[in-house]
């Protein structure tokens, strides 16, 4: 790990020098004002960034030409600043971080949480559910994580919009997992059913109309096995695989889960535990896998609901709902 801190002007001129010397993958550490004025930004690359091979002079020189004239811009640009305080103080993985500032910069009339949005909206996908699912959804995740407060909240938003889902718990093995189910599909006035292993989902869904909502067996996404029997689950239900996962996770953590997941079959997920969560590159490093974004849960509560996914909801939770040191430098 190489670590470097870099001293500017402005963060926008700051941020350009990490990108010149340390490669596009370069992770924002942290940021600060510097003690004579000016900023601070620390950042790490995994390995010595090496720089392609030179290019023709004439095409360096346009190329340096057109990016003088971007730095210029940025760095008298209040917004776009605002933009790059928050990618980095949420860890956002490098790469990432410069496509959502160049996309940010694009948008040069709109203030900072709709040019986020904008940047969001050209990178990732957003696909919320419907009130009444089509189709069968099999809530996935690591244990603890969240996702039968999740198909609860799904199963409470489907029950709102007229229709009667089945709950259909296939965790019998976590104690207390079957009976918590049970008990919140009985308040809810939902179905409930069990299924133990694939064999048994399939004679258990055979004849359900409405709603399937299944709760699966908590998995370790490193463990093969876990994944094969989420995944053995979801085909004998005919279920699409919905990925929970805790928005405070590191962003490379995260990713690498998100990345398991979608390996066998999950096209969408739903960040939770927004509401003590820090820091959230996580959700934009699952982003980076190409799951959709479905739905984003920030209170453990079955009446809070899920709110569905959209980049201006994503980019205001990444500005604007969060108490952070670089909103207090700038007030």
């Amino acid at each position: 790990m190489r670590l470097k801190t870099f001293s500017a002007p402005s963060l926008t001129q700051a941020m350009a020098d990490v990108r010149r010397e340390m490669g596009p993958d370069a992770v924002i550490i942290a940021t600060s004002d510097a003690p004579g004025g000016g900023v601070q930004v620390r950042a790490a690359a995994e390995t010595a960034y090496v720089r392609e091979p030179a290019e023709p002079v004439r095409e360096r020189a346009e190329r340096l030409h057109a990016e003088a004239e971007i730095e210029r811009g940025m760095r008298e640009d209040g917004d776009l600043d605002r933009v790059i305080r928050a990618l980095g103080f949420h860890r956002t993985p490098g790469s990432a971080a410069q496509a959502l500032i160049r996309a940010a910069h694009d948008l040069s009339d709109g203030q900072a949480v709709a040019r986020l949005a904008h940047a969001i909206e050209s990178r990732y996908t957003f696909q919320p559910l419907p009130a009444i699912p089509e189709h069968a959804l099999l809530f996935a995740g690591t244990p603890g994580v969240g996702k039968t407060s999740a198909l609860a909240k799904t199963a409470a938003r489907a029950i709102t919009a007229g229709a009667k889902p089945t709950l259909v718990s296939c965790d019998g093995e976590r104690a207390g997992a079957d009976e918590r189910l049970r008990a919140l599909a009985k308040r809810m006035g939902a179905e409930f059913l069990t299924a133990d292993d694939p064999r048994e989902m399939i004679d258990a869904v055979a004849d359900i109309e409405g709603p399937v909502l299944i709760d699966s067996p908590a998995v370790n996404p490193f463990e093969l096995d876990d994944l094969d029997m989420t995944l053995a689950f979801a085909d004998s239900a005919g279920a699409e695989i919905i990925y929970v996962f805790d928005a405070g996770l590191t962003p490379e953590d995260a990713e690498d889960a998100a990345s398991l997941f979608a390996s066998i079959g999950a096209s969408r997920c739903i960040p939770v535990k927004l509401d003590t969560s820090r820091r959230l590159g996580a959700i934009l490093g699952v982003g980076e896998t190409g799951l959709a974004f479905a739905q984003i849960s920030s209170t453990p509560f079955i009446g809070g609901g899920l709110a569905p996914a959209t980049p201006l909801r994503l980019a205001r939770v990444l500005i604007e709902d969060r108490d952070t040191p670089f909103e207090e430098a700038d007030q």
